[in-house]
């Protein structure tokens, strides 16, 4: 401990709660720490600390990630974790009896919960939510340490938010939260499709299209009125503007402005690639 500070919440250095604890191990996350008023306590390494403000309670670590994932699995032990809604099960609900629904989940009004659908505790469901057969809601998801003995899954201590009118078609998978600061959340009327997954922190806005089998990678933010077409792999950290539309297929690597449509791996502009297309393939056709 390099200088006192306080905080009592876990999160990354662009989580939006205050009392915020975090870690930066290069000087990208560094500069994004000191851009958030939230955090009050940093853990980082000992060339970078010399640049931690005063303000800023100073933990100096070789490895910030690990010891910050450390306090991450006290907070869990100790069940420092909050959640912002009580347990229960809400009126008109039909949930089929091979449904596994956990202690500690709160479902809405109205809902319906199709047969071998799991729901592992924190998951709180809006009302006259959708939800299809084998569907999975709360999982872990892939956030690991490496170990002398290989890599360990780190486990997560946040929580999932399916908005009111959602649907989730069979077999989608979303993903837990790692902390309680920054929420995996579906949106209102919002469709996910078959088998499709929604990573930790991953953001779907309202009345978005996930077609079927789809990844939305960790921390993704998907705007309102968005259509993903089959198949589509959009990279952690992306942002998908509001109306925009991502064709079958793609490979989104970098943010999607509003309205735009994009296709191919990787994705750019769908209008440009498609002329291109039809160039190369009428040349092709005038040479046979």
């Amino acid at each position: 401990m390099a200088r006192e500070g306080e905080f009592h919440r876990l999160g990354s250095t662009d989580a939006d709660c205050s009392g915020l604890l975090a870690y930066a191990d290069s000087l990208k996350y560094l500069h994004h720490a000191f851009a958030n008023p939230q955090i009050t306590c940093l853990i980082t390494t000992a060339e970078l600390a010399g640049l931690v403000p005063d303000r800023m309670g100073l933990m100096v670590a070789v490895n910030p990630r690990d010891t910050f994932y450390a306090i991450h699995l006290r907070f869990i032990h100790e069940l420092r974790y909050v959640l912002p809604f009580e347990p229960g099960i809400g009126n008109g609900c039909r949930i089929h009896p091979s449904a596994q629904i956990a202690d500690g989940c709160r479902i809405e009004d109205n809902v319906t919960i199709g047969e071998q659908v799991i729901v592992r505790s924190p998951v709180w469901i809006g009302s006259n939510v959708s939800i299809e057969p084998g569907v999975k809601l709360g999982m872990e998801g892939i956030l690991y340490c490496r170990t002398d003995a290989g890599p360990r899954l780190v486990p997560h201590g946040g929580y999932v938010r399916i908005h009111d009118n959602a649907m989730l078609m069979t077999n989608a998978v979303v993903v837990r939260s790692v902390h309680d600061t920054d929420v995996t959340e579906v949106g209102d009327s919002a469709l996910i499709g078959l088998a499709s997954i929604v990573g930790h922190e991953a953001k779907i806005g309202t009345r978005s299209v996930v077609s079927n089998q789809c990844v939305v990678a960790r921390k993704s933010v998907i705007g309102t009125d968005v259509f993903l077409g089959t198949q589509c792999m959009i990279k952690e950290n992306v942002r998908v503007g509001d109306g925009a539309r991502v064709m079958a297929g793609s490979v989104v690597i970098g943010d999607v402005a509003a309205g735009a449509t994009v296709s191919g791996n990787f994705a750019t502009e769908h209008r440009p690639r498609m002329f291109a297309f039809m160039r190369s393939h009428r040349q092709s056709l005038a040479n046979e």
